[in-house]
């Protein structure tokens, strides 16, 4: 059995001799006095690749996010007014392709969250984009809000479940 060397004497080694077909290898030293030995280039290399990839990635990233919004209907909801026990009207912007129809379908709410009215408003053409709507929403009781659940271009078929 052969016995461990005391704690207080780190077993230490150098940097191995490279071989003939290997870079130079350069050693630093951290604070406790370990050596780290690498080749010069084998970090530069992986700088490079680390660079590059992360490159690529933001420009998929950017690239995704283009494709999926460009030519869609952006709606940003503005507000609700209760007019009476059985409407709703909710107000919302549209940015969109100022020459093509718009559905938006609306929604209105009790206090329990339970869908008490639902309609779908068109949108016709406009001389410019964003646009300020309001749409109204019969009710079959009392509603507390109403909110833009979707929109979409008249000219294209809804989504599927809808």
């Amino acid at each position: 059995m052969t016995t461990p060397p005391p704690p207080h004497e780190p077993l230490r080694t150098g940097p191995p001799a490279p071989r003939a077909d290997q870079e130079p290898w350069t050693t630093e030293e951290d604070e406790d006095g370990w050596r780290a030995s690498r080749p010069e280039g084998h970090r530069r290399l992986w700088w490079w690749v680390g660079g590059l990839g992360v490159t690529v990635m933001v420009a998929l990233a950017v690239w995704f996010g283009v494709a999926a919004t460009a030519g869609r209907v952006h709606w940003v909801f503005t507000g609700h007014d209760v007019v009476s026990a059985t409407q709703v009207d909710v107000r919302f912007d549209l940015r969109r392709d100022p020459a093509r129809a718009v559905v938006c379908e609306l929604e209105a709410q009790d206090g329990s969250h339970t869908v008490v009215g639902r309609t779908e408003v068109e949108v016709g053409p406009t001389a410019s984009s964003p646009s300020r709507h309001i749409g109204s929403v019969q009710t079959a009781t009392e509603a507390v809000t109403g909110y833009v659940d979707s929109c979409r271009y008249a000219d294209e078929a809804p989504p599927a479940g809808r």
